[in-house]
């Protein structure tokens, strides 16, 4: 059973901070808030759980982007062909980017430097579900070990019902649950999208039939909301419009080399002079033949 479950609606925490990404409503900041407070105050590891869209790797970059001045963080986003090994060395990397040989600093040394500096370091670990068998175990040892790392994992409930018999350490984390979007909060998502000039809709678009057909099909999911209004790459349109171009310019170009090569092909000086012996003849009916 994992730790203590935080449900994001239901937070009596008030609204400090503001931001303009399209993902953060006023829930989501009192998410930020919780996380804050827990990774101030408590050293249990923390899982963000919730569907594949619901924002969960949004949310910590968001976070990351509003405390990178007060914690160091090491974001881990493809952790498949990850071990303990190369954990420490990402870990090292991170907070010595310079550092040539990361082998020839130890993760102890890491702490060492940061307990001068009077920082934490934040260890996010994202689709923390394709993990190795016993790595989070590995993990959550290490944050025993050294006080000033934090660990959140970011898992789908499925995730972690797997995670929590291969790996039972992280039975002890505390877990905050991503909730979908209501249809209001969808609504006020989709004029968020809406206020982008390179989104498919406009603000007139939006009406309640709309609302209420994409509340449906996503169930408030806001990446299957995104998926709905794909944002127009602009330079991937000049980047096309350039490539067509420059394609229907070599197209006249061959086509009027082909058409010099026929019109002085040695065929139609063949062709030209035997019509002009022809109108010789005709002209002339006392030539010898």
């Amino acid at each position: 059973m994992v730790g203590n479950a935080y449900h994001i609606n239901r937070l009596a925490i008030s609204d400090k901070s503001n931001t303009s990404t399209t993902l953060i409503n006023e829930d989501r900041t009192k998410t930020l808030e919780l996380l804050r407070h827990l990774l101030s105050h408590s050293s249990q590891p923390l899982v963000i759980c919730g569907q594949d869209g619901i924002g969960k790797s949004t949310l910590l970059k968001t976070l990351q982007e509003q405390t990178m001045a007060k914690w160091s963080y090491c974001m881990i986003t493809s952790p498949a062909d990850l071990n303990f090994e190369k954990l420490q060395q990402a870990i090292i990397q991170e907070i010595n980017p310079n550092i040539k040989n990361k082998h020839s600093q130890s993760v102890s040394s890491v702490f060492q430097q940061l307990d001068r500096q009077h920082k934490k370091l934040i260890l996010m670990i994202d689709d923390a579900g394709l993990l190795i068998p016993g790595l989070i175990n590995q993990i959550l040892t290490l944050a025993k070990e050294y006080s000033l790392l934090r660990v959140i994992f970011v898992l789908s409930h499925h995730e972690l019902d797997l995670k929590s018999t291969s790996d039972t350490a992280i039975n002890e984390a505390n877990l905050i649950e991503m909730p979908a979007l209501s249809e209001a909060q969808c609504t006020e998502f989709l004029y968020q999208i809406a206020a982008d000039p390179q989104t498919t809709i406009t603000a007139n678009d939006i009406n309640d039939e709309l609302i209420s057909i994409v509340y449906q099909d996503t169930q408030g999911i806001p990446g299957q909301i995104l998926a709905k209004f794909p944002r127009i790459d602009s330079d991937l349109n000049y980047t096309k419009s350039l490539k067509t171009l420059v394609l229907s310019v070599l197209i006249l170009i061959i086509l009027a080399l082909c058409t010099q090569w026929f019109s002085n092909s040695d065929y139609n000086i063949k062709r030209i002079a035997f019509t002009k012996d022809i109108n010789t003849t005709l002209t002339n009916p006392n030539l010898p033949e």
